[in-house]
């Protein structure tokens, strides 16, 4: 990070890949198509679960590690109050989703 700071050298994606700046690369062109199957992916899942992770992978890092794992536990809570898993776990219990197929 300090390079980039430092320097304010532009970085190319293969580059911005390696070092974690960025989780995906696709071809030139392609960045809206692959964005809105991304977003489509996302729309599949349990959305309260989402909602709750991605909140409490947000807040853990202004947490010393006590209180993030009581909050991420309070967020767990919160996605199970919802309901939303009894749909999912019927669907397991059917079969799908086993051995990370979805």
């Amino acid at each position: 990070a300090m390079d980039l700071i430092l320097t304010g050298r532009p970085v190319g994606a293969e580059e911005a890949l390696a070092m974690g700046l960025a989780n995906r690369v696709v071809a030139d062109g392609t960045a809206r198509a692959a964005a809105e199957a991304l977003a489509a992916e996302l729309s599949r899942h349990p959305q309260a679960c989402l909602r709750h992770d991605r909140l409490s992978s947000h807040e853990q890092w202004s947490l010393p590690p006590k209180q993030a794992l009581a909050n991420e536990l309070t967020h767990g809570l919160k996605t199970l109050e919802s309901g939303e898993w009894l749909e999912g776990a019927a669907r397991f219990g059917k079969g799908e989703g086993k051995h990370g197929t979805f």
